[in-house]
């Protein structure tokens, strides 16, 4: 309809046999709580006992024994399969496996699930007790581990390694690499053995010397390297370098280890300084925690990870023998574990890219080695040779690496609305860099993957899922990195508070293009293509590291749409609003609105660097419009529409309302991330005269939403207050011109703050719309007849060439104040036909998609699918056309 902005536990005593005939009568009488046919259904509890049957009242204990027990009958499904996890804290020790023994078959599905509103946790850390007071407000407790410790969860709230930063004042000795010395050599050369530092900087190490690391930053990526042993030399404290890691992570060609320059140096009790710090002496077995003063060591709840890197780890053993059909809903998985790379007992990581691991010495640019020497951290949830996965409702958080990662040949999936937050590493991974070729793996080229295994990861929808603060501890991490991936609909995604990218998507760069310059002139990678990126919202990315985008891709992809996103907080530095990188090709970037700081490098980086071309970069909003270059090859690069005061007009705003979570998922953004008043009004906007607005519901009904304003306190319907209820998802905006927040108010009459976005009413209700062609202004002619002609005119103050611009959907309807009739294509199609009016009939004859062109906008009639054209028509009266899209200015208006 019109004025609604365009949206979106017990004992088993008796033999065997009674246990077989109890797991058959659970399978044929517990029916099951969805509407698909069930074959079977299971239980598992905290509490149960892996002897049991399964059933609600005799629950097993172990999701490993639901799904061994699940493989004895899912040969030849007839429905169905679940299993129910109760709520409570299973514990892993070690990562629970599925292969295609446990697939659902005969198209049914086998589901692992919350069980009604209860919440499993499957935990893979240990609980740490016992905290006394040490020093301060340090305290301590015992724990058993035999190893280095990288995380620790306070009351649910990530805790960091004690940390000092200090400059080096160098290198320090030599290590030598013959290529060939070890299955990590793959070339020769020599590294620093070791770094220098002031004795005053770097304290003294009492114990534990090899359990220290050490970060350093590039522009757009971090690098660590383990420490074997510290020592004094002259002047100087020397830390010495586990090997050959630390070679590895040097010699590099690409976002290495810095020799130079500041190291953040991690991981000794000498550095235990700071509130929310930790540090685990293994040697004692004890943690040592820096509290804050707001923090209760005799209650917190305190969880360490306990050196498991996967909690669930789904994998086929060929690409003709997957894992399929398997669901899992509602579960927590958290507090995985990851010690760093070991190549030969050295720990380190490095790589060009966040969520990737260097495994080799190479010194060439590892696109000389098609990235063989490349491979992922691992996921809390791994995926490969897998189809029809589905998780869907899951909160995935406390990872030590990465959260779900869908490797290798992972098709037809689903990931659907998982709360995903404090990631290690990327939040979600798609796909692997050794998938640049397919099925190209010799016996002897260190390819990854052999040919019965390797395949694209296709056909991946990733929709409605909330992530939030990843990479926290390997910031060049994008919170969802996806390589070479075919077809994957990413959309209505929130990506919320990132050291780096939002999303980086393609690799490659253009050196497998095929051109003759590239690694394989002739043959180029084709492995990377039809990927949407649509409705997505970005906050506060790229907040660390520069040089990158929200959206950030490489490589050629075609058939690739980047469109309907809304971006918001890049701030100020070396860092863009999009970055289509080296090789970027057929994509198209459309109808996006980035709200950033105008101190950024480029709103597009579209330089002319790394062979990029086929790019469209159209009909898109910005605080600010930085183009780098207008020119790459068969590209289509318009200005952003700029709005300095991130106040957006309609178009804009609806972009930014649609984007990110529907309403069946509004629930993952919790009010402690976005207040519901900020939810419901999601940007800023100005509208002209009465209309009304768009907004998301509260999901309430006794709540109440105004628009008022500024630190408005009592609420009275009126010129400048209007009301919705809380399930509206439209609200008439004031009369009276100004600037209106918006309020949510509950039963009781409290209110909440205002809304950090505004609603600015400008005054007068009509605008003039010309032709920037012709010079004229479409015009009524003061004809009141259905079917009349609409005109263009010279300039006046008449009626007539005043106009509303309603919204109907996604759509706008065009009014003329003097004729009240709407502005009508008349249903013909042929290029040259007249433009009408008529009267409201709530056809698509009178809706019209208003797309901007530069600083213009153009409307296009939803049931011809022609423009708006002034024909080139000069004179006083001429009639308005239509026309198929032609790209000239007498489809380009201008709204006054």
């Amino acid at each position: 309809m019109l004025s609604t902005i365009w949206s979106r536990p017990n004992r088993l005593s008796w033999q065997a046999l009674l246990l077989v005939i109890a797991m058959l009568f659970a399978c044929m009488t517990v029916p099951a709580p969805t509407s698909a046919a069930t074959q079977a259904q299971y239980y598992v509890s905290p509490n149960g006992n892996d002897s049991n049957p399964g059933t609600l009242a005799s629950p097993f204990k172990t999701v490993q024994r639901a799904r061994d027990v699940v493989r004895t009958i899912n040969g030849n499904m007839t429905g169905d399969i679940i299993v129910s996890l109760r709520g409570g804290n299973y514990p892993v020790t070690s990562s629970i496996d599925f292969g295609p023994s446990d697939s659902g078959t005969n198209g049914y599905r086998i589901i692992y699930q919350a069980y009604q509103s209860e919440t499993p946790v499957l935990n893979g850390g240990v609980q740490v007790t016992g905290w006394t007071q040490h020093s301060g407000n340090i305290w301590k407790a015992p724990l058993t581990r035999s190893n280095k410790l990288r995380a620790l969860y306070v009351n649910d709230n990530r805790a960091v390694m004690a940390t000092k930063t200090v400059g080096s004042a160098g290198c320090y000795g030599t290590y030598n690499v013959t290529a060939g010395q070890a299955p990590w050599a793959w070339e020769s050369g020599s590294q620093c053995d070791g770094a220098k530092y002031s004795l005053n900087d770097f304290p003294a190490i009492a114990s534990n010397q090899d359990d220290i690391e050490i970060e350093t930053r590039t522009t757009w990526t971090t690098s660590i390297v383990g420490v074997r042993q510290v020592t004094v030399n002259g002047s100087n404290r020397v830390a010495l370098f586990q090997q050959p890691g630390a070679a590895i992570a040097q010699g590099a060609f690409n976002g290495n280890f810095q020799i130079n320059g500041n190291h953040k140096l991690m991981n000794a009790y000498e550095f235990l300084d700071t509130p929310g710090e930790f540090y685990f002496d293994k040697t004692n077995q004890t943690v040592y925690y820096y509290k804050s003063a707001s923090e209760n060591m005799a209650t917190a709840t305190v969880y360490a990870p306990n050196n498991v890197e996967t909690i669930l780890n789904l994998k086929g053993t060929s690409t003709t023998s997957h894992v399929r059909n398997v669901t899992f809903s509602g579960i927590t998985l958290m507090n995985s574990d990851w010690n760093l790379a070991n190549v030969d007992g050295s720990s380190f990581k490095q790589a060009q890219q966040g969520n990737l691991i260097n495994t080799a010495y190479a010194k060439q640019n590892f696109h000389d080695y098609s990235y063989r020497n490349l491979d992922l951290m691992p996921g809390i949830v791994k995926i490969a040779n897998a189809d029809g996965i589905r998780l869907e409702r899951n909160t995935v958080k406390h990872t030590g690496a990465d959260g779900i990662s869908l490797i290798n040949d992972v098709k037809d999936s689903q990931l659907v609305g998982n709360s995903i937050s404090d990631s290690g590493g990327s939040a979600i991974n798609i796909g692997h860099p050794q998938h640049v070729y397919i099925g190209d793996y010799t016996s002897s080229n260190r390819e990854k993957f052999a040919v019965n295994l390797e395949s694209v990861c296709k056909n991946i929808d990733i929709n409605n899922n909330y992530i939030y603060d990843s990479a926290v501890l390997f910031n060049g991490s994008a919170a969802v990195s996806g390589y070479f991936v075919d077809t994957l609909n990413f959309q209505h995604n929130v990506i919320e508070k990132t050291p780096w990218a939002g999303l980086s998507l393609g690799w490659g760069w253009w050196n497998f293009n095929g051109s003759s310059g590239s690694e394989r002139p002739g043959v180029p990678t084709t492995t990377a293509q039809n990927n949407t990126i649509s409705y997505n919202q970005f906050i506060d990315t790229v907040q660390i590291l520069d040089d990158t985008a929200p959206i950030y891709t490489l490589g050629s992809q075609p058939n690739t749409v980047i469109s309907n996103n809304y971006i918001k907080g890049v701030p100020s530095g070396h860092k863009y609003g999009m970055h289509p990188d080296e090789g970027s090709a057929y994509m198209t970037i459309q109808n996006n609105v980035l709200n950033i700081n105008p101190g950024i490098n480029w709103t597009l980086n579209s330089d002319n660097f790394g062979s990029k071309h086929d790019l469209t970069f159209t009909q898109n909003y910005a605080t600010v419009n930085k183009i780098s270059n207008y020119s790459l090859p068969n590209s289509v690069i318009n200005d952003a529409s700029a709005y300095s005061d991130n106040v957006w007009p309609t178009q804009a705003y609806n972009l930014a309302l649609n984007a990110g979570l529907e309403d069946a998922y509004k629930s993952l953004a919790t009010p402690a991330r976005v207040p519901l008043q900020d939810y419901v009004l999601p940007a800023s906007v100005f509208v002209t005269g009465a209309t009304t607005l768009g907004i998301h519901a509260t999901g309430d009904a006794s709540k109440s939403v105004w628009l008022a304003p500024s630190g408005t306190t009592s609420f009275v319907e009126g010129a400048t207050m209007t009301k919705a209820n809380g399930n509206a998802t439209s609200i008439a905006v004031p009369q009276t011109a100004g600037n209106y927040k918006l309020f949510v108010i509950d039963a009781q009459g409290n209110r909440s703050a205002e809304s950090a976005s505004l609603v600015r009413v400008n005054g007068g209700s009509y605008v003039k719309i010309r032709n920037v062609a012709t010079g004229l202004y479409m015009d009524g002619e003061s004809s009141t007849t259905n079917g009349a002609d609409a005109a263009q005119w010279s300039s006046s103050s008449a009626n007539a060439q005043q106009w509303t611009i309603e919204t109907s959907g996604s759509y706008v309807l065009i009014k003329n104040r003097e004729t009240g009739l709407y502005l009508d294509g008349m249903a013909r199609t042929g290029n040259g036909v007249n433009c009408g009016q008529w009267s409201y009939s709530g056809s698509s004859n009178q809706q019209w998609t208003m797309e901007t062109s530069g600083s213009n906008v153009r409307f296009k009639n939803r049931q011809t699918g022609l423009y708006l054209d002034g024909m080139g028509r000069t004179s006083n009266g001429s009639i308005l056309g239509q026309w198929s899209d032609s790209n000239s200015s007498n489809q380009q208006w201008q709204i006054q």
